[in-house]
This record gives C-alpha cells, sequence and structure tokens, in this order.
C-alpha cells in the first residue's frame, strides 16, 4: 500500500523533496515582487497627491486673501466707526481720498454704505456699483442687520468678483457695511503661487518616473516630501503664517519648497503694509490712537509685574484752530508733520509718540518716574517752540501744553492715568498755555 502511494506521488507534476512549481500567486509571495507592486502603488499615488497638494495651495491663496480682505475691511470700518462714534461728520471727499490709498496697497474696489445701503463713498465705478447693491442687496442688509461678515460673488460680466462685507460699527450699535473688492488680492496670491501648484504637477510626474526607475526608496522620499508640502500646505492654510517648508529631497520637490517659501514671504509683506496700515498715523508716520492705547496697556501690565516706572504725557497744539485758518489745512498739516519729526527726534528709542487725533499727542516714557518725565515734557515743550515751520516761504510757530503723570502716583489703570493727564493739560491751558501741569498725586 505505501509503494502504491509513493509510487503515485512520483507519477504528480511535482512530489516531496523536488521543487513545486511557481505560480503568480507565488512569485507576488516574494520580496522583490511585493516590492515592485509597492513601488507601482506608490508611483500611482503621486500624481494624486500632486493634485490634492495643488488644490490646498490654491484654496490656501483663496483663503488667505479673504482672511486679509476682512481683516483690512474691518481696520476701515473701525476707523469710521470711530469717527461717527466722535461726533465727527463724515467729508465723503476725505474718505474717498482715504479708499483710494488704501486701493493702491490693495489694489481692489472699496464702497462704505449706510443702514439704508446709501453709498458714502466708494472707488468702483457707480454702474457697478448700483448693479452691486441691487444683486447683494440682500447680503449687506443681512450683515447690517446680525453684524457677522459675510463673503459675497457678484457677476460684473466677463469676471466674477470675490467682496467682503462687514458692519460698521459703535457704541450705538451697526451703523453701516464696507464691503471690499478682494477679486485683485486672490489672483495675485494665486500668481504667486502657479509655479508651485505647477511645479508640484510636475514633480509628481516626475516622481512617478523616479519611483519606477530608481526604486522603492525614493519613492518613499518623494513622497514624505510632498506629504510634508501638503501638511505645511494646511497649517497655512489654518493660519501659521510663519510656517515654511523644508524638503530634504532635490530637483522639483526642492523648487517646489522653494516656490511655496517665496509665496509665503509675499504674503508677510502684505500683511505688514495691513499692520502699518492699522497701527500708523499716515500723515507723520506716528503710532495712531490705536496703537497707542495697545502700547499703554503693554506697558502698564509690564510696570505692574515688575513694578518699574511708567509716564504718560499728552501734549495739544495751542491755538491750532488759527493756524489752520489762516494757512489752510495743508499749512496746517505741514505743522503736524514737523511736530511729529521733532518728536522723533528727541524721545529715546523705547519711548512711544503718538498722534490721538487732530492737533492731539500722546508720549508714553517706559522706565521714567515724575521728575523725570516732567523734565521730558519741557524739554519737548522748548523744542516745539524753537521750530519754525515753513510754508508757502512764511514762518509758521506754535507752542504745545502738556498734562504729565506717572504711575502709580496719579493711577494704577490706564483709564486713570489718560483721565489725569487730561485734567492736567486743560490746567496747562487754563494757565496760559505752552506750559507743563502735571496733577497732584493720589
Amino acid at each position: 500500500m505505501r509503494t502504491d502511494i509513493r509510487r503515485y506521488f512520483t507519477r504528480l507534476p511535482w512530489s516531496p523533496g523536488t521543487s513545486r512549481p511557481s505560480t503568480v500567486r507565488d512569485r507576488f509571495a516574494r520580496v522583490g515582487p511585493r516590492l515592485t507592486l509597492l513601488i507601482v502603488v506608490l508611483a500611482a499615488l503621486l500624481p494624486l497627491l500632486g493634485l490634492l497638494a495643488e488644490r490646498e495651495q490654491r484654496a490656501a491663496g483663496v483663503r488667505g486673501a479673504r482672511a486679509e480682505a476682512q481683516q483690512l475691511a474691518e481696520v476701515i470700518a473701525h476707523d469710521v466707526g470711530e469717527d461717527a462714534a466722535g461726533g465727527q461728520e463724515t467729508d465723503p471727499a476725505r474718505l474717498r481720498q482715504h479708499l483710494e490709498e488704501l486701493r493702491a496697497h490693495v489694489g481692489g474696489d472699496i464702497e462704505i454704505v449706510d443702514l439704508r445701503r446709501n453709498v458714502l463713498a466708494a472707488t468702483m465705478p457707480e454702474a457697478q456699483s448700483r448693479q452691486l447693491g441691487a444683486d447683494a442687496g440682500g447680503q449687506i442688509a443681512a450683515t447690517i442687520r446680525d453684524g457677522l461678515p459675510r463673503v459675497i460673488s457678484h457677476d460684473a460680466g466677463q469676471e466674477v468678483l470675490s467682496l467682503v462685507v462687514v458692519p460698521i460699527r459703535t457704541d450705538a450699535g451697526i451703523v453701516g457695511a464696507v464691503l471690499l473688492d478682494y477679486t485683485d488680492l486672490t489672483h495675485d496670491l494665486l500668481d504667486s503661487g502657479a509655479t508651485a501648484r505647477r511645479n508640484t504637477i510636475i514633480a509628481a510626474l516626475g516622481g512617478m518616473a523616479v519611483a519606477l526607475a530608481l526604486g522603492w526608496a525614493l519613492s518613499r522620499g518623494l513622497v514624505h516630501d510632498l506629504r510634508r508640502l501638503t501638511a505645511v500646505a494646511h497649517r497655512y492654510a489654518e493660519g501659521e503664517y510663519d510656517v515654511r517648508a523644508e524638503v530634504s529631497s532635490r530637483g522639483e520637490v526642492r523648487e517646489l519648497a522653494a516656490a511655496f517659501n517665496t509665496m509665503a514671504e509675499r504674503i508677510a509683506e502684505r500683511r505688514a503694509v495691513l499692520t502699518d496700515l492699522a497701527t500708523t498715523d499716515a500723515l507723520t508716520g506716528l503710532h495712531n490712537r490705536r496703537a497707542f492705547r495697545t502700547s499703554l496697556a503693554r506697558d502698564l501690565a509690564r510696570a505692574e509685574r515688575g513694578g518699574d516706572a511708567l509716564a504718560l504725557l499728552i501734549m495739544d497744539l495751542d491755538h491750532f484752530k488759527a493756524i489752520n485758518d489762516e494757512y489752510g489745512h495743508l499749512g496746517g498739516d505741514a505743522v503736524l508733520r514737523h511736530v511729529g519729526a521733532v518728536l522723533q527726534r528727541e524721545l529715546r528709542a523705547d519711548d512711544v509718540a503718538a498722534r490721538l487725533g487732530g492737533e492731539e499727542f500722546g508720549v508714553l516714557l517706559p522706565g521714567a518716574g515724575h521728575e523725570a518725565a516732567m523734565a521730558i515734557a519741557e524739554r519737548l515743550r522748548q523744542a516745539i517752540a524753537r521750530m519754525a515751520t515753513v510754508y508757502q516761504e512764511r514762518s509758521v510757530a506754535v507752542t504745545a501744553s502738556f498734562g504729565v503723570v506717572a504711575y502709580p502716583e496719579h493711577g494704577r489703570t490706564a483709564g486713570e492715568l489718560v483721565e489725569r493727564a487730561d485734567g492736567a493739560l486743560y490746567d496747562a491751558k487754563r494757565a496760559g498755555r505752552n506750559r507743563v501741569c502735571a496733577p497732584e498725586p493720589g
């Protein structure tokens, strides 16, 4: 029986102790074919990853443009709202000039409307503005009603415009809205990333060829770098604007990372321009009221933590209305610019000078006590009194009155310090102007 079984097995195509013929399944059980299959699969995934990275970079550009546009629109709305809250009458010509200056930086049209969607100032053509008001009235009205920013897509014929609408707020509530066309900003950001997106596709296709030609190790490196680039694009889209792409590969992938970093640097430059517009007084080059409040809160918190000295000066130019009446607003602007230059020249690097509005200025003196602040204020008063602004071949003289307070002698909060500095300033005005006054401690 055993002999018959042994003979039976010897008649089979294979028998125990002999090599079994290989099949397709057996071949792919080996390491080499498995690695080849893995390389092919990875190579096939590279174009898909490249397309996903390209799509994400485009989406990041669009989201970044929308975020920058909304930030700038909110800055404009805040400034208009502050003017309205302060009781200042809106000057359409001045407002339009300001919008034109902003348009030169951003590249998009701006429109300001009131509660009834009447246009107060705009840089876009009147016909387009009327058409936009008719088409997007529901979105504008909704933003004025609930105070939520919205994005509007407007068909302008040859292209679809992208606009953001944000509410204008005062203490009394919403008084209007700002519309900002960020279509050109989106195009600029997408154009700056066009090389990156093109290189993404090139890198994906090249990576597929390289993976098939050179093997699994190089393929894994390319996939890793592309995934890293995609992760960087995601992080950038989420607002991590300081993130930069770093790869270990050479060639197209490194060029792709460099192009992405170039795009990020350009966006950073635009953000710097927006930040400068939001914190700098355009006439004097000093800080504006918002930046001054931020600096006061920061320095006051630092003084509270470390027990450091801090002084605040508030100064007002004397009889400035007479200067405007005699020399016109351009002459007054020349005097304000000259005063700003004097403050920058006379103050220390750590001091903060700001134009608070009109002819009123503020100065923060970190580390300065009451006596030092009085001496600095007197030096500034004399420097302003000595200066002569030449306007239209005429010399314009001006003096200033100062109110000086110090932390903690005159107050422990920003509100207390500002209030007491204003009171000291009014004392200087009542005492005859062109002098420095300080309140009694307590």
